[in-house]
């Protein structure tokens, strides 16, 4: 007699069974999708706290460029308009610079 949190298994068919064993399943699968969203809200909220996008910590994690990923300098009405200091300026920096702001202005 095979019971499985109050349920007795022997008393089913096999296709009740093959029913409960595909409902188990899709709740699994999408137990495991709530909680994936849950943990990369809060990693994206991690990673915002310290001026930095998901995307921006996982190239650091890699290990790819990280000093050409990080930003040191972000644009105060626009946070998502960032620049690392090396390459070409962005428009942004080169138009705030011709009307007197200087680079501190914008340091991270």
């Amino acid at each position: 007699m095979a019971k499985s949190g109050g349920i007795d298994l022997s008393k089913l068919s096999i296709e009740e069974l093959e029913t409960l064993a595909k409902d188990i399943q899709t709740e699994v699968v999408t137990r495991r999708e709530a909680e994936r969203e849950r943990v990369l809200a809060q990693m994206r909220e991690l990673a915002a706290g310290l001026g930095l996008t998901l995307e921006e910590v996982v190239r650091l994690e890699r290990g790819k460029g990280v000093t050409a990923t990080l930003p040191r300098y972000r644009h105060p009405d626009d946070p998502s308009l960032t620049w690392s200091g090396r390459g070409k300026r962005p428009a942004w920096i080169n138009e705030a610079l011709a009307a007197g702001k200087s680079l501190d202005d914008f340091a991270v």
